[in-house]
C-alpha cells in the first residue's frame, strides 16, 4: 500500500489535517483517496509516493462532466493553464478537472487549506462559465443526478 516511510507519514498527515479542516472528509478505503465539499465544488485529495524520500498531495476537483469538447475549449484551457500561477486544468474523456499538487514531506495545515481552496475557487469560477457555454455539467449538478458515482474512474477504465 505505501510505497516508503514518507508516503505513509504523509497520508497520516492529510488524514489528521482534513479532519481538522472539514468536519466529515469521505476517505474511500478501495483507493485511500479523500473527498471533501468545498462551497459547491467537490474535491478528491489523495497521496502519492514520490520516489523514496517524498509524496505528493494531490488536490483535484471535478469542475465540469459531460461537456462538449470543442477545439475552443480545449485551446481556451491551455490558455488559462499558461496563465494560472499555480493548478492546472485537464480533460479526461468528457469531464474537466482542476488540480494542484504539495509536496508532503514539509505540508503543514495552512499550505493544505490556501491549496484546497485555491483549487475549489478555480473550479467554483470556471464550472459555470464553462456550463453555459459548452455543456455538460458541474460536479455539484453531476453528483445530485447520480447520487456520487465518480466519473472519473469510469472513464479512466474504459
Amino acid at each position: 500500500m505505501f510505497e516508503s516511510p514518507v508516503h505513509h507519514e504523509t497520508f497520516n498527515k492529510l488524514r489528521e489535517y482534513l479532519g481538522e479542516l472539514f468536519e466529515e472528509p469521505y476517505h474511500d478505503p478501495e483507493n485511500d483517496h479523500f473527498y471533501v465539499r468545498y462551497g459547491s465544488t467537490v474535491l478528491e485529495i489523495s497521496v502519492e509516493p514520490y520516489g523514496p524520500d517524498e509524496a505528493v498531495v494531490a488536490i483535484m476537483s471535478y469542475c465540469v462532466q459531460d461537456v462538449e469538447l470543442e477545439e475552443e475549449l480545449m485551446a481556451g484551457l491551455l490558455e488559462l493553464n499558461h496563465q494560472m500561477p499555480c493548478g492546472h486544468f485537464s480533460v479526461v474523456g468528457n469531464d474537466i478537472f482542476f488540480a494542484h499538487s504539495l509536496f508532503g514531506r514539509t505540508l503543514e495545515p495552512r499550505d493544505l487549506l490556501r491549496a484546497i481552496t485555491a483549487v475549489a475557487s478555480v473550479a467554483d469560477d470556471y464550472d459555470d462559465r464553462i456550463v453555459a457555454r459548452y455543456g455538460g455539467q458541474t460536479a455539484l449538478e453531476r453528483i445530485q443526478d447520480t447520487g456520487g458515482r465518480r466519473r472519473r474512474q469510469e472513464v479512466g477504465s474504459e
